[in-house]
């Protein structure tokens, strides 16, 4: 036996396959013929984009909450940067120091 061969279809053809779909002009098994696609095939695309139409109407809240979200984190970031940057002068100037005293510190902080 041979492996059968899977396509793969793009979003944007789908959506117009759907479309066609809900348009009504057509009956299944004629878009079906159309597009040379199996009519479960187009049924599956159907129930799926019928269950996530909400989405569509929800994107620019989505967006915005993302964005809200992305901005804090870069926040959080740059902060954690500012941190490292104070920890890091803190520990240049104790092994200064130690230095000018003579006393000695690990050699893992050298």
């Amino acid at each position: 036996m041979g492996k059968r061969k899977i396509t793969e279809y793009s979003a944007e053809f789908k959506t117009k396959v759907v479309l066609d779909m809900l348009n009504e002009s057509q009956t299944q098994a004629e878009i079906a013929s159309k597009y040379k696609i199996p009519h479960s095939t187009i049924q599956g695309w159907l129930k799926h984009f019928l269950a996530n139409a909400q989405n569509v109407f929800e994107s620019k809240q989505m967006e915005k909450y993302h964005k809200e979200k992305l901005l804090k984190k870069e926040k959080d970031i740059d902060n954690l940067h500012r941190k490292i940057g104070e920890l890091a002068v803190s520990v240049d100037f104790l092994k200064k120091k130690h230095r000018e005293n003579g006393i000695p510190y690990p050699k893992e902080l050298d």
